[in-house]
Parts: C-alpha cells; sequence; structure tokens
C-alpha cells in the first residue's frame, strides 16, 4: 500500500501538466509551504528524538551529510524541490539529466526509512507528509519537461521513472532493521535532506524579505497538523 501510493500520487500528479490551461504557480506555491512546515514539523517532533534515542550521538554527522548534500543535489537540480523551476534556453529539446537525477536521487533518499517509520511510529504522518510533498514536486517536474519541448511520451515515460524511485527507496530501506546501524545512518541523512528542504521553502521570501499571507497560512496549517500527531500518536 506504501508503494502504491508513493507511486499513483506521483505519477497523476504530473501528469497534470498535460491538461490545458494549468496554472503552475498558484497551484503548488501554497502546497509546498504546508507540505515543507508538515514534514519541518515531524522531524523536530518524531524523527530527531526518535533518532536520538535509539542511536549514538555520532549520527548527528549523518545529519549533517544529509544537510549538505541536499545543498549539493540543489546545485544540480536547480532547487526544483522548492518550487524553483530554470529553463536553460540553449537546451531546448534536450532532455534536462542532470536536473532529473538530482530530483530522483532525492526521492529514494527521502523515502529510504519509511516502512521502519510507519512501524516504530505506529502511524503514517512521515507517509501523509512525503505524499504531500510529492504533488508539487511532480507538478514542477513535468512543467519543466513540458517547457524543454520534449515529447509527451518521453515527459510520461520521465514521471513514471521518477515515480518509481519513492516506492523502491522504501523497498530498499525495509530490508535494514531499525535497530542496524545502516538503517540509522540513513535515516540520519533522509532529515537532514528534510530539514534542508523544509526550511529552505520556509525562509524563502519575496525581494522585500516578507513572507506573504498566501505563504504564511499554509505554514501555519502545517506545523498545527504536526502537532496533532503528537496527541494522535
Amino acid at each position: 500500500m506504501i508503494y502504491l501510493s508513493l507511486f499513483i500520487i506521483s505519477l497523476l500528479s504530473g501528469s497534470v501538466v498535460f491538461l490545458k490551461k494549468f496554472d503552475l504557480k498558484s497551484k503548488v506555491s501554497s502546497l509546498l509551504s504546508f507540505s515543507g512546515a508538515y514534514l519541518l514539523g515531524i522531524c523536530f517532533l518524531h524523527l530527531i528524538p526518535e533518532l536520538f534515542e535509539s542511536s549514538e550521538a555520532s549520527v548527528g554527522l549523518y545529519l549533517l551529510i544529509g544537510f549538505f548534500l541536499q545543498l549539493i543535489l540543489d546545485y544540480f537540480s536547480g532547487g526544483i524541490e522548492h518550487g524553483h523551476t530554470h529553463v536553460n534556453s540553449s537546451k531546448i529539446g534536450k532532455f534536462p539529466l542532470l536536473v532529473f537525477s538530482s530530483l530522483a536521487l532525492h526521492a529514494f533518499l527521502e523515502s529510504f526509512p519509511l516502512e521502519e517509520l510507519n512501524y516504530e511510529m505506529d502511524s503514517n504522518s512521515y507517509l501523509f507528509g512525503l505524499l504531500l510533498h510529492k504533488v508539487p514536486i511532480a507538478i514542477i517536474l513535468g512543467s519543466l519537461l513540458l517547457a524543454y519541448k520534449l515529447k509527451k511520451s518521453t515527459i510520461f515515460l520521465a514521471l513514471l521513472v521518477f515515480s518509481l524511485m519513492a516506492p523502491l527507496g522504501a523497498f530498499t530501506g525495509s530490508y535494514f532493521p531499525s535497530n542496524t546501524i545502516v538503517y540509522q545512518q540513513f535515516l540520519a541523512i533522509s532529515i537532514g535532506i528534510i530539514l534542508h528542504l523544509s526550511t529552505t521553502i520556509l525562509l524563502e521570501t519575496n525581494e522585500e524579505h516578507h513572507i506573504s499571507i498566501r505563504k504564511l497560512v499554509p505554514i501555519l496549517v502545517g506545523v498545527t497538523l504536526a502537532l496533532v500527531t503528537l496527541v494522535v500518536h
């Protein structure tokens, strides 16, 4: 069920770009803010306490690795994970392989601890956050590929491969029990990735360094929903 939900939500979300008159900006910005705030809340309220409760203090090194790994991925992807799309006009008609590869690796790594987390936390709160995150990211990826004027069949194939990355990450992670060092290290890397992603989404402001009300409201709602998971956990 975890694999199927990750696959379907990514593929369907990315495919909506084929609809006519699809307005990218108005559809994804609020959802990005909401999912970023929610995932950040889940990290602080659940994932980080669990990580340090069951691991050695040195696991903080892998948190740092995950954080700066996402910084490197951002460099190659152009920040598509948090809503940025940059089309290189000199490469129109060519597949943006570096951008796609960076986004695919991001999807794989953040999903790696998913199955064990669902079991350990006895809830689907992290899965819910990832599903929320997949919607705008898949839409942005599809829109970017359209902007490169690629064939629809190529775009759909790319969305198909991207949609498989999160299930593949979760499936791979299922082979590593939560009490193993490898799992704890990858959990820390995944948390570091989420921390970079979420804080970048939340802290980005306009040119006047103000957060608009359209961004502030989804952020507050996302954090509130994360706090609710403490009650229902």
